[in-house]
């Protein structure tokens, strides 16, 4: 992850903000908790999140305020920890924020992948935080960090979560190698025809939903909220779109045209599959109306559609081309530079240069079409208890 994500991660930025007023106003029902703890699931290199942090050390007003950053054991930690001391520096007596686990910590139920120091197991982290807070003097806020994948555990001990809030990681479909989108990066959207293939990923994605369901009413507290904002399609196959759904047609477009010239083979477009699903509000509801209202204690209180407007948007279509297509490369740049790397003689970064090129100047021509390409889920659960 570059030190700069954040800078074009708008989107997801917008997306997490929808969550803001949920997740503050259950902190002011969960008031009088002692430490009130919450987790930002998905959190990447957790500058989206330092508005949050903020907001609710605020209205805890010096009481003690636990705040996990959890994401993939893979996800640059360093990055995240040094955006978090920058945003947050010491105060002279210590007791403003204390970020958890230190660079270079070692010790049960901490790891370093390469990216940096962070929780790995549910237990050693909520431990981890308690002894903060049993420092002197005593810290308002801490912050931890968590490589614990979200629909495999709980990312604290069972039953100790207040609030659970992600704001654009959950339509990621983990564990989807060798399952087929034929004629799109994104499955399910128009351009995947293929009935058989968009059944396997339903079912995938509705199996990952599940647990990813299961695991937040593992961690939360009686009482607690889990508060999410999720990629959505307003409608199922096979007219699914959801999230980029007009600049998902343009790059399948492009990986066709660009096949048909015979400038990559086949291989390279099968290999460019991102393995998301754009669920809509039935698919979310399912789980709770199987389980009777409920997934393991878990209740819906609210689910809704809403769309954001383009966060990049600019008046000048080149600069606002330019910064949209930017943001793509986020998470299109690694995956397409792995299926363009199956061409022989070719460099795939010249190839990733030029189809970005390409794309933008799409963009370019017709900006208005990307103007509210983003669509999301607002849902909100508590546990029941």
């Amino acid at each position: 992850m570059a030190d700069d994500y954040a800078r074009h991660a708008l989107s997801q930025l917008a997306a997490f903000e929808a969550t803001h007023p949920a997740v503050l106003s259950a902190a002011q029902h969960l008031a009088s908790e002692p430490v009130l703890r919450v987790a930002d699931l998905g959190a990447a290199d957790g500058v989206n999140s330092h508005g949050l942090i903020r907001d609710l050390a605020a209205l805890r007003d010096g009481r003690p305020l636990s705040y996990a950053l959890v994401d993939l054991p893979t996800n640059s930690w360093n990055v995240a920890a040094g955006h978090l001391q920058e945003a947050f520096r010491p105060v002279p007596d210590g007791s403003g924020v204390v970020v958890i686990p230190a660079q270079g910590q070692t010790g049960p139920g901490v790891a370093d992948e390469g990216t940096g120091a962070h929780y790995t197991e549910p237990e050693a982290h909520g431990e981890a935080c308690r002894r903060a807070f049993d420092r002197v003097p005593t810290a308002a806020t801490v912050v931890s960090m968590a490589g614990i994948p979200l629909h495999q555990a709980p990312c604290l001990p069972t039953g100790t979560v207040h609030i659970a809030v992600t704001g654009t990681c959950m339509h990621w479909v983990p564990d989807t190698a060798g399952l087929p989108s034929s004629g799109s990066i994104f499955p399910g959207y128009p351009d995947h025809v293929d009935r058989e293939e968009r059944r396997a990923w339903r079912a995938a994605a509705q199996r990952h939903w599940q647990c990813l369901l299961e695991m937040r009413a593992a961690e939360l507290a009686p009482g607690g909220w889990f508060v999410a904002a999720i990629p959505a399609s307003p409608t199922p196959c096979p007219d699914r779109t959801g999230l980029y759904a007009e600049i998902i047609a343009d790059m399948n477009r492009l990986l066709a045209e660009w096949r048909n010239a015979g400038r990559i083979g086949s291989a390279t477009v099968e290999a460019a599959v991102v393995p998301v699903w754009s669920r809509t509000l039935d698919e979310f509801c399912a789980p709770f109306e199987v389980g009777g209202g409920q997934v393991g204690g878990l209740a819906l209180e609210s689910a809704e559609l809403f769309r954001l407007d383009n966060p990049y948007w600019r008046d000048e279509a080149a600069v606002f081309a330019r910064d949209y297509v930017k943001s793509i490369t986020a998470w299109g740049g690694p995956l397409f530079l792995r299926a363009f790397a199956r061409e022989t003689g070719m460099r795939a970064a010249d190839l990733l240069a030029d189809f970005f090129g390409e794309l933008e100047g799409r963009v370019a021509d017709d900006p208005e079409r990307y103007r509210w390409d983003y669509v999301e889920a607002l849902l909100i659960c508590r546990k029941r208890g």
